[in-house]
């Protein structure tokens, strides 16, 4: 999981909890992440109050922060301490469930601006972002089921790589194939809907056809 902040002037205010998904073992490659994340109240507040003693214990006064964390049956634990924005789309995620943009905040922080960070109700009680991990490698020569996704409501965002593109190993974020970005406007129901419609993509490769026509 992870903790978005802004902080200002020393005081740090909590923007929300982010979770994620992992896949491609043995590398644990972060297969998704979905705002606000599904977890009891008591966590999240744990997870929030341990990102905010983590950036005092940094000395972080200024600017915005992605704190990543491990739950653990001890409580939160701290991976890293990132002083920015969230990457992998996530303030996409946080800005269409809150209204909160923070690549905006980080800006007029830098412009010595006093940042809106009041969550307005967008209408959205979650939004999810799920990521397209190569089988294997190999020279894409199409990702089929892409159809389904332009009449889908609860889609607000996709992309798949053309074919001729080099897929490499699932071994990191740089080899995504591409994303289904989703949202659920009743409860935490984004990202069950994102991963069903990324897990309904098919990519086949060239060498398949290869195979076949011999």
């Amino acid at each position: 999981m992870s903790v978005e902040t802004v902080t200002r002037d020393g005081v740090t205010t909590v923007v929300g909890v982010t979770d994620k998904s992992l896949a491609g073992a043995p590398s644990f490659v972060e297969s998704g992440h979905m705002f606000p994340a599904d977890l009891p109240a008591a966590d999240a507040r744990a997870a929030a109050d341990t990102a905010v003693a983590a950036l005092g214990a940094v000395g972080l006064t200024h600017g915005v922060a992605h704190t990543e964390l491990r739950l653990t049956p001890a409580g939160p634990r701290v991976v890293e301490v990132n002083p920015r924005p969230a990457g992998n789309q996530i303030t996409e995620l946080v800005r269409r469930v809150t209204g909160v943009d923070l690549p905006m905040a980080y800006a007029r922080l830098a412009l010595g601006e006093r940042p809106d960070t009041t969550p307005v109700d967008t209408g959205v009680r979650s939004a999810a972002i799920a990521f397209l991990l190569p089988p294997r490698a190999g020279t894409v020569d199409a990702i089929t089921g892409t159809d389904r996704l332009a009449g889908d409501p609860c889609v607000v965002d996709w992309a798949v790589k053309p074919a001729g593109h080099h897929a490499g190993e699932a071994n990191s974020n740089n080899t995504y194939l591409g994303h289904v970005m989703t949202v659920d406007t009743e409860g935490p129901g984004a990202r069950a809907r994102a991963e069903e419609l990324i897990g309904a993509l098919d990519v086949r490769y060239v060498d398949q056809l290869a195979g076949a026509a011999a």
